[in-house]
């Protein structure tokens, strides 16, 4: 039986953010509520929860949804323990999300249906969200996945229907990616290019994606990526290229290159 260990901290560039990981076994969580959104993604085990006088089990692959002031335990529902990742939203974060998001005589509530989720999509997407505020990652990456997860979290399963507020913006799409060409070296930032193509956040997502199949972060991570590949050719270092290409440090560019094109970057100079 692997030990049992939590860690919590705060998102440095999103203050609404609250995050917790951890893996319990004998441990159980006495009667509580949160004041945030709570969100949490179940990678291995069975937890179960008291909760509105149930006992509901969370099996591993599924989300669990509480909302802000709901009371609730937690405890193991299987041998093995349980697995997870926790996100703690501030409410005026969803609601500045929502607000880009839907149409403008609207205004959704926080509050959402569960407390079970199973919803594969968008679990990988809070998966991703959360791995990329435990490690250095393009802010690029975070406020995308941020904004996407928000969205989707609530138009999916939220108490009230919510409609994207605006149609796909070809011409905003095309500057944004244009910006992005000539930046490629930058950590540029959702609202850089925002003040760029004078689109809000999900919009610009939601144009980009439409029109070139990515993205913002990842069309960003690809330029980086192909920028590094050439430069490994003439036989620069990984630690050089790393630098002269944006990436935060070697294992940064190591993973996202081997994601691109299969292959570290070590085993890629030993074959050019």
């Amino acid at each position: 039986m692997k030990k049992e260990f939590s860690k919590a901290w705060r998102s440095p560039s999103h203050s609404g953010v609250e995050l917790f990981h951890a893996y319990f076994h004998k441990f159980s969580f006495a009667k509580h509520w949160h004041d945030e959104l709570a969100i949490g993604i179940f990678l291995s085990g069975v937890e179960k929860l008291d909760y509105r006088g149930e006992t509901v089990t969370l099996p591993q692959g599924t989300l669990a949804a509480l909302n802000p002031g709901e009371i609730h335990t937690g405890f193991s529902g299987s041998d093995s323990g349980w697995h997870y990742r926790m996100f703690y939203f501030d409410t005026a974060l969803i609601e500045e999300t929502l607000r880009e998001h839907s149409q403008v005589n609207q205004t959704p509530v926080p509050f959402l249906k569960g407390p079970l989720l199973d919803d594969p999509e968008l679990f990988q997407l809070l998966y991703k969200l959360h791995s990329s505020l435990e490690v250095s990652t393009l802010s690029l990456s975070t406020d995308t996945l941020l904004t996407l997860a928000i969205s989707q979290l609530f138009a999916r399963h939220g108490d009230q229907k919510i409609y994207p507020k605006s149609s796909p913006n070809k011409q905003g799409a095309l500057r944004a990616r244009a910006y992005l060409q000539e930046n490629w070296q930058r950590n540029v930032t959702l609202d850089e290019l925002c003040q760029v193509t004078g689109m809000n956040r999900y919009q610009l997502i939601r144009s980009f994606n439409t029109q070139f199949g990515v993205p913002p972060h990842q069309f960003l991570i690809l330029l980086k990526a192909q920028k590094a590949r050439t430069l490994f050719r003439t036989g620069a270092q990984i630690a050089d290229v790393a630098i002269d290409c944006g990436f935060f440090d070697q294992s940064h560019l190591s993973r996202n290159f081997k994601r691109a094109f299969g292959i570290t970057p070590a085993r890629y100079l030993k074959s050019v």
